[in-house]
């Protein structure tokens, strides 16, 4: 039997398309009804059944190539083949009709009808790649109305196919001309050279899952976009992916430093993508895409050798987390931190570190001895390690800032083995012998001269007390310390010389001084260093050229100083005012002229 009145398949049109098209020209409202009549099997006309095919091909007077040619055939496995591709069930999208509105008018106005292309059933496709707008999408219909019956639905939609069309951007539509060429022309030469040695659905999945890292972050579903986002995701993950593996690997590099997650895992920084490529059904399809993104997880994260990793055991050990760090060298997570920001770590170097980085200080920071804990091992006050340091005797192993700047034990003892290296050995404390920090307030010598020159071997009498750890078995003799301490002589007179040649008393001399009647200058004594305040000659000439003390007088005259004082009184010659302690202190041109001095 031959229909009276039928339609000519037009180009790139499905079978179901067709098919429906039919009905509604034959009047049927349902395209099951029209097929149930022809008595023909709509499950087989969707299976492109060979038989059911040429009992259409008699009634439409259909060539049957022409008829199956641009539709999706079943070859089980839950796979269909269209045009020499074949593509899994889960690529397509046979139930949301999508469809060009530009294409839908220009099919109207050219043939009179619209037409179902397989491009659009396409679940990864949003955009028409012949007009560069977005695809309109109508929802599963409500039975009896069939999701595959193209022009019924259409029918029930002319509202929403009516809608003004919404561009696409130019990456979208570039996605969208690939999909097409390699569905369209799947053995052709391609111009994504690295993308067209991957069957189509892996490309599709690829761009989309890139995409969505890209966006939307390791956190998103993928299935709960809306169109919208899956026209961007796509489009960004086709921007990355098209220019070829170092590109790809750019892009990985990019979504891992830009994580949020500070333990350097992949599960965190890739989230949904790698649990995607852990369940794919079929990892051969994916296999370069696999080895790709593996050879990047095995390079960039710290995985120890024999863990697993996409079907792959680590065979080296490439970078170390922070945490393994902290239980290699026994560091809490607080000093794993204060190192962290005391040596200006960031971005991935919080996250991962290499294997022999950091070592030096890390051994140190987890092996070193804070300052008490030095002092303690040299047996001295902390103060006495500040001095130590200021004076280069000893020296930090590591000082960082905001951190405790910590010691070796070896430096430590180096530095007593220097001390001791000419000490002999002493039962107990040898006369004339005092510790280290007696004899610098005795000898009044910084530690740091003492020390360099027990070390320098300029001091012969040194001993070590057994029985006493540190520092604090070190003795000196005083007196050599003196003796080899002494300083030139000193030119000036002491407080004491100056009561000497002045012949007054120390309350006066004190006075004088502290007033600064008479002037000196601060100075230590040569042998102890003890301070003390030195008076210049020619001030003690200044000062006599002024005044004439009581004594003095006595002594020039060779006489007593009662005496002198009854000749000052009787010619009416009195002293300055001074407290009563004070010796008596005339001025001298009043005195002289009476005692001819």
């Amino acid at each position: 039997m031959r229909l009276g009145l039928s339609l000519p398949i037009l180009p790139q049109e499905t079978l179901p398309s067709f098919v429906s098209h039919v009905a509604r020209k034959k009047g049927s409202r349902h395209v099951q009804d029209f097929v149930q009549d022809m008595d023909l099997s709509w499950r087989r006309i969707l299976q492109l059944d060979p038989d059911t095919v040429q009992q259409l091909a008699d009634l439409t007077g259909t060539d049957t190539e022409r008829l199956a040619k641009n539709s999706f055939a079943p070859i089980g496995d839950s796979s269909f083949r269209l045009q020499g591709s074949n593509l899994p069930r889960s690529f397509l999208d046979r139930s949301a009709l999508k469809f060009c509105p530009i294409c839908i008018k220009a099919d109207q106005d050219n043939h009179g009808r619209t037409r179902g292309r397989a491009l659009w059933q396409i679940d990864s496709l949003h955009v028409c790649p012949d007009h560069d707008v977005l695809l309109g999408r109508l929802d599963p219909p409500d039975y009896p109305r069939c999701p595959h019956d193209f022009a019924g639905r259409l029918a029930d939609n002319r509202v929403l196919v009516g809608e003004a069309a919404v561009e696409a951007g130019d990456e979208a539509v570039r996605y969208a001309r690939m999909l097409s060429d390699r569905l369209h022309a799947p053995r052709q030469s391609a111009r994504h050279s690295w993308l067209d040695a991957l069957p189509i659905e892996v490309v599709a999945r690829l761009c989309e899952n890139i995409g969505t890292l890209i966006n939307v972050g390791p956190e998103a579903r993928p299935g709960s976009l809306n169109r919208k986002d899956l026209v961007a995701v796509g489009a960004s993950g086709f921007a990355a992916c098209v220019q070829g593996p170092d590109a790809l690997r750019e892009a990985y590099d990019g979504i891992r430093r830009s994580s949020r997650s500070t333990k350097g895992g992949f599960y965190a920084d890739f989230g949904f993508y790698t649990r995607w490529l852990q369940r794919l059904t079929q990892p051969d399809r994916y296999r370069p895409i696999l080895d790709h993104f593996r050879d990047l997880i095995l390079e960039s994260y710290p995985l120890a050798p024999g863990q697993k990793v996409l079907g792959r055991v680590c065979s080296q050990r490439r970078w170390f987390s922070w945490a393994e760090i902290g239980r290699r060298y026994g560091l809490t997570a607080g000093r794993i931190a204060g190192f962290q920001r005391a040596v200006g770590l960031a971005g991935d170097d919080l996250r991962r570190v290499a294997p022999g980085r950091h070592d030096v200080e890390l051994t140190i920071l987890s092996t070193g001895l804070d300052r008490k804990q030095a002092s303690r091992h040299l047996n001295v006050h902390p103060a006495t390690i500040d001095k130590l340091v200021e004076f280069r005797l000893i020296k930090h192993a590591l000082a960082l800032p905001h951190m405790d700047k910590l010691f070796l034990h070896e430096d430590l003892d180096s530095f007593l083995v220097s001390v001791f290296a000419n000490a002999g050995l002493a039962g107990e404390v040898p006369t004339g012998a005092f510790p280290l920090r007696t004899i610098a307030q005795k000898a009044t010598l910084p530690y740091n001269d003492l020390l360099r020159a027990v070390i320098d071997g300029r001091l012969a009498k040194v001993w070590r007390l057994r029985g006493i750890r540190g520092l604090a078995a070190l003795h000196l003799d005083l007196a050599e310390v003196l003796d080899r301490f002494e300083a030139a002589p000193l030119m000036g007179l002491s407080r004491d010389d100056l009561r000497k040649r002045l012949h007054i008393n120390c309350s006066t001399v004190a006075l004088f001084m502290g007033k600064g009647v008479i002037a000196s200058t601060e100075a230590r004594y040569p042998r102890t260093r003890q301070p003390m305040s030195l008076v210049a000659p020619e001030e003690v000439e200044r000062f006599l050229d002024r005044y004439l003390p009581l004594g003095l007088m006595a002594y020039e005259l060779g006489t007593q100083a009662k005496h002198v004082a009854v000749r000052l009184d009787d010619a009416e010659v009195w002293p300055i005012p001074l407290p009563e302690r004070c010796s008596k202190i005339y001025l001298r041109r009043e005195a002289a002229p009476i005692i001819s001095i």
